[in-house]
């Protein structure tokens, strides 16, 4: 690191952070004689022109920064400023309207980027003479890592901000749509069958003529049928309604595609990534008679015909709360990336299996890039309260006439809730 000769200080005049400058200027500057404090900001005003000693200079707004950065051997600043005197490789002491962060090195830097390198925390008081103990330090000859500098800004490189921006714009969008609603109806279904199975422990299916029914009567009601990727892509429905099919069984591709298509309705099916599994062998260990998962083949034919949204169920419907935080970001990240794979589309919600799901697991869902996180019975009665733990409601085999149209009144969430039900059925199996 060269010899400090001269300190730059960029910013605004007015405020906080002309309040820094006049104290860089009274308190700090008169400490080191020997170095230049060139202070680039406006307006210019009798108060700072009055205050500056022999070695402060003081510079209105200046169209060429990068010339003032490549004259100065050492920046004081925050937020931009910090930024853009690093990627000249110049030593930095962060100092921000809300606190003070110090030189930039390995010990300050997470603390730096959390708070905007000192102006987005808690407001804390002045800290001169932490800023005169920092510059005495470096005059001194202590060596900041100027060669990791590089490194420390990766995360502020285009291709990661622009994701994180439109994905905030997306998150604000996707609630600004779903907060109209006091409730949006979302049914939990799993097989779909011609007649009822023999043996059945869990009763999860229903049979095609009850899924018949039940779609004419929400199309007579006048609900649209949509999905979360609708939801994610801009759509704003008027009385919604998302159908969602878990773990992927084959007989949704023989019976339930079908009822979608003469019904012009669409459906969330959230499938299982790992392809060795063929069989609902999770259940059946607990005494369900085995059933069939959908091949990769059927999982692209169904989402080929643009009356479903592939979602993930994780790899191999394990149950996410049991497991290491690596095991959770596997299950949720490889899903999500085989998945996109043979669909060749984005995949942007996930079911947790078994409903189950704690704060460890929503936030590896989140961290994972899916917009959605769904469960049974945990979650907010909103679903834009909580879009990584949205409630569902599950259906049964018989749920007709009264029983279905209360399911999917737009109230039975928060009926349920008064009822003292929180609203847990015979099953949160999912």
């Amino acid at each position: 690191m060269a010899s400090i000769n001269k300190v730059t200080w960029i910013g605004r005049l007015t405020g906080p952070k002309g309040e820094i400058a006049y104290r860089i200027i009274t308190e700090v500057a008169p400490h080191f004689p020997a170095i230049t404090f060139t202070i680039v900001g406006g307006p210019l005003s009798e108060r700072f022109s009055i205050a500056a000693g022999d070695n402060v200079l003081l510079s209105d707004f200046i169209e060429d920064v990068n010339q003032q950065f490549q004259e100065s051997d050492l920046v004081i600043g925050a937020g931009r400023v910090a930024l853009e005197a690093m990627a000249f490789g110049l030593p930095v002491i962060a100092v921000g309207e809300a606190c003070y962060i110090g030189a930039i090195d390995d010990e300050t830097i997470d603390e730096a980027k959390a708070t905007n390198f000192g102006d987005c925390a808690d407001q804390q008081d002045w800290q001169a003479l932490r800023l005169i103990d920092d510059i005495t330090r470096l005059v001194s000859g202590e060596k900041l890592p100027l060669e990791k500098y590089t490194d420390y800004l990766a995360d502020y490189r285009i291709y990661k901000v622009a994701p994180q921006v439109m994905h905030c714009y997306e998150q604000a969008m996707i609630r600004a749509t779903l907060a109209r609603f006091a409730e949006v109806p979302v049914l939990t279904y799993h097989r779909v069958l011609p007649v009822a199975p023999q043996g059945s422990k869990f009763n999860v299916y229903v049979t095609v003529d009850e899924l018949e029914r039940q779609l004419t009567q929400l199309k007579r009601r006048g609900f649209q049928f949509v999905t979360f990727k609708d939801i994610a892509q801009g759509l704003k429905p008027t009385k919604p309604i998302i159908l969602t099919f878990d773990d992927g069984y084959e007989d949704n591709y023989l019976y339930l595609l079908p009822l979608l298509k003469k019904h012009n309705a669409k459906a969330v099916i959230f499938v299982l990534a790992d392809d060795a599994l063929t069989n609902n062998r999770w259940d059946i260990e607990l005494g369900e008679p085995e059933a069939a998962l959908m091949s990769s083949e059927q999982i692209d034919e169904c989402h080929l015909s643009g009356h479903v949204e592939i979602a993930s169920h994780g790899l191999s419907h394990r149950r996410l709360t049991t497991l290491t935080d690596d095991e959770i970001n596997f299950e949720v990240s490889a899903s999500k990336q085989r998945l996109e794979a043979l669909i060749n589309d984005e995949v942007v919600s996930f079911a947790y299996p078994y409903g189950d799901c704690d704060q460890r697991v929503s936030q590896a869902v989140a961290a994972a890039g899916y917009r959605f996180g769904v469960a049974t019975i945990s979650g907010p009665v909103k679903m834009a309260d909580d879009l990584m733990r949205i409630r569902r409601i599950t259906m049964f085999p018989k749920t007709d006439g009264f029983k279905f149209w209360k399911k999917t009144s737009g109230w039975y969430l928060r009926y349920c809730k008064i009822k003292g039900k929180d609203f847990v059925n015979v099953s949160g199996r999912s």
